[in-house]
């Protein structure tokens, strides 16, 4: 090839970068491929973090609404049997409250605390329930420490402890999400009489 066909091979080189420099055809194309990525992982995170905040907000409710039940109660029943049925079937109601999420996913444990007629700070469990098992819940009798000043002396209060499972529709493809895990909440409630008794005639006796 000779020196002149060498320069005119260059030359229409140079043309066609120029030409290419400013060809912008496809780029809205490129730029969307990097960004939807993005954009997609944001709209999941939306959708799972209103979800969740949805969720919760049952999920309170639900368990604020199991010890209110309980703490309008003057006893539970007249026998341990039928106490125990009644605390059943609060516990069904309330899981109607967490549709349309899955009330399976619900564990939630009742139990009465009641202070020493001698000092307040020694608070013990007078009885305790755990629906269907799925809530780990303290035994009869068992020291039990509540936040201060929450009881006078001899005075009770109805505790609510419960979990939630908590699993992302999209499981870990939204970062931070996955580690939700236990949705947890404790609330505690006055009893509407002195206390709740769970077998009428305890006459809120203190029995430790």
């Amino acid at each position: 090839m000779s020196r002149g066909e060498d320069m005119r091979w260059f030359e229409k080189l140079l043309r066609n970068a120029k030409s290419l420099r400013g060809d912008v055809r496809g780029a809205a194309a490129v730029e969307f491929a990097f960004l939807a990525p993005l954009l997609m992982l944001i709209l999941l995170g939306i959708m799972e973090g209103g979800r969740a905040i949805n969720i919760d907000r049952q999920f309170t409710s639900a368990v604020n609404t199991a010890g209110d039940l309980v703490a309008r109660e003057e006893n539970l029943g007249t026998s341990s049997a039928i106490a125990t049925d009644n605390l059943k079937d609060m516990m069904e109601s309330i899981k109607h409250l967490m549709a349309p999420y899955d009330p399976s996913k619900l564990k939630i444990g009742v139990f009465s605390v009641q202070a020493s007629p001698n000092d307040a700070s020694n608070t013990k469990v007078v009885w305790s329930f755990s629906y269907q098992g799925g809530m780990p819940v303290p035994t009869k009798c068992q020291a039990y420490a509540l936040p201060p000043n929450l009881v006078n002396k001899g005075g009770s209060v109805i505790v609510v402890d419960a979990q939630y499972n908590f699993t992302p529709l999209f499981g870990d493809y939204v970062p931070g999400f996955g580690s939700l895990g236990e949705l947890k909440e404790k609330s505690f409630h006055s009893p509407r009489n002195s206390c709740v008794d769970y077998v009428k005639g305890d006459n809120c006796l203190n029995p430790c």
